[in-house]
């Protein structure tokens, strides 16, 4: 992603989204430890320090899985799936809220 300031080019991994803006996932062991011991997630421009927080929020927006019935804070390729009794798991869900699923 660009900054809107200074349009330097600035990464996180999907792990530093979901733990800098405290979404619900399931966290690895060693996010347990780096999150227990204190580690901060920074969204600031590499460059200038602009505060990204809402940039990478508006680039990530959550939507509906309508696979798994919920609103997803990071939504994958496999959302628009109908649900089916073997696709019930998804391993990387971010789930905010339940919705309910109708038939069209």
């Amino acid at each position: 992603m660009h900054c809107p300031q200074c349009h330097a080019r600035n990464s996180l991994t999907r792990t530093q989204y979901l733990n800098g803006l405290d979404l619900p996932h399931k966290q690895s062991i060693q996010e347990k430890k780096a999150l227990k011991s204190g580690i901060k997630i920074s969204f600031q421009c590499s460059e200038c320090s602009m505060d990204l927080t809402e940039t990478y929020r508006a680039a990530i927006p959550a939507a509906p899985c309508k696979r798994l019935g919920i609103i997803c804070g990071f939504p994958c390729g496999r959302r628009k799936e109908e649900p089916t009794d073997t696709n019930q798991v998804c391993n990387t869900m971010v789930p905010i809220k339940r919705i309910e699923i109708t038939d069209a």
